[in-house]
């Protein structure tokens, strides 16, 4: 047995969100002995709220570096690249999104034995503005020898764009539920700091706000909650990548006068907090890969309304773990949070069976062993 020696390369900006998560907890809980983890991002040098690094030290990540990425195509960022593959010995490079995707292909051109991967953590597939960028991109991962699926909607939307399935693994996300506990968050405290009554329902969304999150629809619902129950709030946790993107949702809750009760928080990191403040998630996806926010609300015991997007039928057994509803139906989301928040034993019931679901399906520790089990493979190592 050898140790394998891999770079997870990936690039995002401000805090990050669900793909950030596994990747940081995943190299810090790898047996050191037989992997060695060089967790590497691309940072927008314009980036000044970049947080993954702190996000790295309290996760307890061993071995983290960032590289400054100022354009399309940085030759620079490319060279330091190649250079910490040389430094570390690197025999496997892990890509997490697009950029890294350009990336890990320029260096395996560099560095013809290292092998490449990938893991795609969410698709937008037939997009008419991307196509050709698109088209660029599936040829360049089309030369990796292995995929991970996050869900098995997301191995099926690849098998549509011709990606062949001996290469194609499906590996689902998983969170680590000793840390994720109800009990472990302050709920009162949240309801404090934003002025909430403790009697309040609170319904909440947590996530990137980005058009795929289809927040007017999340709007629409809750303006019409609010005409049965008037005092419900609801947060919106997360920003944008630009302040024009909040603002626009914020002008359009006070056009439809329900400005009162939407509570925009901005990136928040006490997230074990902001979940035991609530009393529904709702996310109003258009799509989605398999999201950390869901098995997080479900592990927290918090029932999870969702459009039946991605791999989200994959965690929520519709009418046990949760409810599953049309993308854009405000109506039939409406009328799912309504039967919810009408219910003290549908309440309980979804908390209990989604606490149970996912400390079942979703455990880290068996996720942890099936990605060892695949750098192994792919590096040729005796397991």
């Amino acid at each position: 047995m050898r140790q394998v020696r891999i770079m997870e390369l990936r690039g995002t900006y401000k805090g990050g969100g669900g793909p950030d998560k596994t990747i940081l907890l995943s190299a810090a809980k790898h047996d050191r002995e037989r992997f060695f983890v060089l967790v590497t991002y691309l940072r927008d040098p314009g980036d000044d709220k970049f947080q993954i690094g702190e996000m790295a030290k309290k996760y307890g990540v061993p071995h983290y570096i960032e590289v400054l990425d100022r354009k399309m195509l940085d030759l620079r960022c490319l060279f330091e690249l190649n250079s910490l593959i040389k430094k570390y010995r690197l025999e496997i490079i892990h890509v997490h999104d697009q950029k890294t995707t350009l990336m890990g292909f320029l260096l395996k051109v560099l560095n013809p034995k290292v092998k490449v991967m990938n893991t795609a953590h969410g698709w937008i597939v037939n997009s008419k503005v991307d196509s050709l960028k698109q088209k660029i991109q599936y040829a360049m991962l089309k030369t990796f020898p292995l995929h991970i699926a996050v869900s098995k909607a997301t191995e099926k939307l690849m098998l549509t764009v011709g990606f062949r399935s001996q290469t194609i693994r499906v590996l689902y996300n998983a969170i680590d539920c000793n840390i994720w506990r109800n009990e472990y968050g302050n709920g009162v405290k949240i309801k404090n700091e934003f002025h909430i009554s403790k009697d309040a329902f609170v319904i909440g969304t947590i996530g990137r706000i980005s058009a795929e999150k289809d927040l007017p629809t999340f709007l629409k619902v809750a303006q019409n909650i609010l005409k049965s129950y008037p005092t419900t709030k609801f947060l919106i946790v997360g920003d944008g990548k630009t302040k024009e993107i909040v603002g626009e949702l914020k002008a359009l809750a006070h056009s439809m006068e329900i400005d009162h009760a939407i509570i925009f928080t901005g990136h928040r990191t006490d997230l074990l907090d902001i979940y035991s403040a609530l009393d529904l998630f709702l996310m109003t996806s258009l799509t989605e890969g398999l999201p950390n926010t869901v098995l997080e609300s479900m592990a927290m015991g918090v029932p999870v309304v969702s459009t039946a997007v991605g791999g989200v039928p994959e965690l929520i057994t519709e009418g046990e773990t949760g409810i599953l509803c049309e993308v854009g139906n405000w109506k039939q989301i409406s009328q799912a949070l309504l039967n919810i928040m009408e219910s003290q034993e549908l309440q309980d019931s979804f908390s209990h069976a989604g606490r149970i679901d996912v400390v079942d399906r979703f455990s880290f520790s068996n996720r942890l062993v099936k990605i060892e089990k695949i750098y192994c493979d792919i590096a040729g190592a005796d397991r």
